[in-house]
């Protein structure tokens, strides 16, 4: 249990510093060619969707979806999945975003499987069009194990 923790605390970490890591190009890039306005680029916490209640099997331990706001129109989001055993461990990260009529469209997903290992983990710093909110989805496997978490929805605008 307290190394899911760790890895989850180092997902968090990663988002954060790949956060920082964009903040400081864009800063860069921005102070050379135009104005920069600082609060476009300051960053919020992460929001982290922990795996439901669904049944654990022998292999899936838990996992989670975490996404952040890099700047008015960037994100960091990901999702890790731990299992109990080693095993073939996988994580599918789906970021959406809410559309007008209220329900949630696909935008981009990925996936990352592991033979042999304990985790997975899948993180991506993502440009997305300002004024929506958005939240990740991720779908964990371990094995035969399964399981599906979400984060709450994340305003990216001004």
């Amino acid at each position: 249990m307290r190394k899911q923790r760790i890895l989850t605390i180092l997902l968090a970490v990663m988002l954060c510093i790949t956060g920082l890591i964009n903040w400081k190009v864009e800063a860069q890039a921005e102070a050379e060619s135009t104005d920069v306005e600082m609060s476009d680029i300051m960053t919020e916490d992460a929001l982290i969707g922990y795996a439901g209640s669904q049944t654990r099997g022998a292999y899936f331990s838990d996992g989670r979806s975490i996404i952040n706001k890099i700047s008015a129109t960037k994100i960091g989001a990901g999702g890790v999945t731990n299992a109990n055993v080693k095993c073939k461990v996988t994580v599918t990260a789906i970021v959406e975003r809410r559309n007008s009529s209220g329900s949630w469209e696909r935008v981009t997903s990925w996936s990352v499987t592991n033979a042999n290992a304990y985790t997975a983990m899948a993180s991506k710093s993502l440009t997305v069009a300002s004024g929506y909110y958005y939240r990740v989805r991720s779908y964990h496997y371990a094995s035969s194990d399964s399981a599906t978490s979400h984060t709450d929805a994340l305003w990216v605008g001004n």
